[in-house]
């Protein structure tokens, strides 16, 4: 397994309100803008690309995770009714769309204009930003799990499953390629990223870490712990383009670092 050395860089002090934040999901815009999902007050949470507060914008009732779909857009799951996923554009701060989901929904990703979510009941779906299209079912999924995270990476889709702490890595047809499970390392699963070099990087509530996998998912090894400041994670996030991971705990703070 290639040697991940993360760089701390910055610790982001997560704007709250008076009763306190629950940070779900997270993401980085092109810009470096950073958009925060906080859930305990239904609102987005924007900082700039220096990790200061910009504005919130508020949303439907209980969001949990946010992708990006371009420089002034974003996606964001909700896991309360009515079941939708919003569209929201960020600068005028108003919903472009709504697409209807079937139940709650948890992790999202955006790929060429499509939207990877998963939903439950029905597991891992693809919709159409664009599109007035019913969404496809990539993986299909049974029972109410929840908390189930997915994100994708060069024709690939990775999906963590919270109650049994599986990663799974599927082709974005549905076909199986690998999937790792180690209780030692892994517990409660949340979020999920993959850097440049099909690296993964894996939330581990429980264990107050974060996991580092194989790009064949074979091998894996804890890269951040508490020591690092890692206190019940839920979002993460790998920007491709700058080769930065943040990290934010579901109180906060976020935290980013570069990976090298």
């Amino acid at each position: 397994m290639t040697l991940i050395l993360p760089y701390f860089k910055k610790k982001i002090e997560i704007s709250k309100e008076e009763n306190g934040i629950g940070i779900t999901g997270c993401t980085i815009m092109p810009s470096g803008k950073i958009i925060f999902v906080d859930q305990y007050n239904d609102r987005l949470v924007i900082h700039n690309d220096n990790g200061l507060f910009v504005c919130a914008i508020p949303v439907s009732h209980h969001p949990l995770d946010v992708t990006c779909i371009d420089e002034n857009t974003v996606a964001v799951t909700h896991n309360a009714k009515p079941y939708h996923i919003e569209i929201i554009n960020i600068v005028n701060k108003k919903i472009v769309n709504k697409i209807k989901t079937s139940n709650q929904c948890y992790g999202i990703t955006n790929e060429n204009e499509r939207l990877i979510y998963y939903e439950v009941g029905s597991g891992i779906q693809i919709a159409d930003v664009k599109s007035e299209s019913t969404a496809t079912t990539v993986v299909k999924v049974d029972g109410e799990h929840i908390w189930n995270y997915v994100t994708t990476s060069k024709g690939k889709i990775y999906h963590t499953k919270y109650e049994s702490g599986t990663v799974t890595c599927y082709t974005v047809t549905g076909h199986k390629v690998w999937e790792y499970t180690d209780e030692s390392i892994l517990k409660s699963v949340h979020g999920v990223a993959v850097d440049n070099d099909s690296n993964v990087y894996v939330v581990s509530n429980e264990n107050d870490s974060i996991v580092v996998l194989s790009p064949d998912g074979k091998h894996a090894r804890r890269l951040l712990t508490n020591e690092n400041g890692i206190q019940q994670p839920y979002g993460i996030y790998f920007d491709k383009g700058r080769n930065i991971l943040m990290v934010t705990n579901v109180y906060g703070p976020a935290s980013l670092y570069e990976v090298k």
